[in-house]
């Protein structure tokens, strides 16, 4: 086993998923790419249940649900991409020997990420009938030889650290009193103060899903080379109907239960935000927006839920905010989504970055007059 320092790995290393580096068929084509990558999958699925990376043909093997959750407009997808070469790799890595990659393993532990290494097991040419048993048996050693690795070295470390010096464990905030929210709803309410905690909490439902859609380990640099640089956002498109469209995102949709887009539409309406201390002087127009989206009269149970979500001293609001997060989650990666989900500062007012100018509403009444721009804009990251 080689071990590398790497740095600024154009993509985020996951940890145990392995990349397979061919430099013998980086420049050819033929039954030996489909051979090696047969075996790959028959080690995996019956050995290890996770994914290896096969570099010659990466890009080859992302699918089409995954280059929309990196690109949502097809505009943005570069049509000429290439896979990713052992070449390439080796500007990222280095170590004393000057050692360098061909064929062979890469592997990165949670360890090793702490430390900016990753770990190298080189490979000979293979045929179809070697493949699998190399493969299988040169990972199984790698990854053993990684776990010894780590462990003499947190022996090593461990050495080095003051026992006697306790972890940092930060303090938990104080809730507000009773008799502070007695004399008049603060600026920092129940609900400001665990937006952050409660959406991440409530996220990790929709996390489970999202990773199921990202592509893992080498990934991010192979999305990369399949993505432009500069990518444009899309507007939002309220339809007649109240559904939630990115019309530059070839027309995706975004999809959520009626409360959650009620919530959704009523930032919409109020580009310069809500604080959740003023939640309550909403609730009226929440109530209608919400009538509109569902349709009919409202029952009791969902008179109740408007006044739960409007009611700063409860969670509800930021239960409707991380699922407004989910939402745009599962159709983009998170520095586009950023700009579509409610956020904001404690205590502060909550907005939606593309509120401001960059809505189209099909259907106005009953809602506030929005800011409307009558051409396309084409505004980038």
């Amino acid at each position: 086993m080689i071990v590398f320092e790497y740095h600024d790995l154009p993509f985020c290393p996951d940890t145990d998923d392995i990349v397979y580096i061919d430099k013998h068929v980086e420049t050819t084509n033929g039954n030996i790419v489909s051979l090696h990558r047969k075996a790959i999958d028959l080690v995996m699925q019956s050995e290890y249940g996770k994914r290896f990376w096969y570099l010659p043909t990466a890009l080859d093997d992302i699918p089409d649900e995954m280059r929309r959750w990196r690109a949502p407009s097809r505009a943005h997808l570069v049509k000429d991409a290439v896979g990713i070469s052992s070449t390439s790799l080796n500007q990222y890595l280095c170590n004393e020997a000057n050692d360098r990659i061909s064929s062979g393993l890469l592997v990165w532990t949670n360890d090793s990420i702490d430390r900016g290494e990753v770990y190298f097991m080189p490979l000979p040419a293979l045929d179809s009938d070697t493949a699998t048993a190399i493969i299988d048996a040169t990972a199984r050693q790698l990854l053993a030889e990684a776990s010894a690795h780590d462990q003499e070295h947190e022996i090593m470390r461990s050495k080095w650290l003051d026992l006697d010096e306790e972890p940092y464990t930060p303090r938990k905030r104080d809730r507000p009193t009773m008799s502070a929210i007695e004399r008049g709803v603060p600026d920092d309410t129940p609900a400001d103060e665990d937006f952050g905690y409660e959406v991440t909490k409530l996220l990790e439902e929709a996390r489970k899903q999202i990773d199921t859609l990202r592509a893992r380990g080498v990934s991010q640099m192979v999305l990369d080379r399949l993505v432009q640089p500069q990518r444009t956002l899309s507007r939002i498109l309220v339809t007649a109907d109240w559904r939630i469209i990115l019309p530059d995102f070839d027309n995706m949709e975004i999809e959520m239960r009626p409360l959650v887009k009620a919530v959704y539409l009523l930032f919409l309406c109020h580009p310069k935000g809500i604080r959740f201390k003023d939640l309550p002087d909403h609730r009226g127009e929440l109530m209608r927006i919400y009538q509109m989206v569902r349709g009919g009269e409202l029952t009791d149970k969902a008179r109740q839920s408007i006044v739960d979500v409007t009611d700063p001293t409860k969670n509800s609001i930021n239960e409707k905010c991380a699922r407004i997060r989910e939402a745009f989650l599962l159709k983009m990666e998170e520095s586009l989504a950023d700009y579509y989900i409610v956020d904001g500062c404690r205590a502060k007012p909550k907005t939606i970055a593309m509120a401001d100018k960059y809505v189209d509403w099909e259907n106005r009444t009953l809602l506030p007059q929005p800011q409307i721009l009558p051409i396309r804009l084409n505004f980038r990251l």
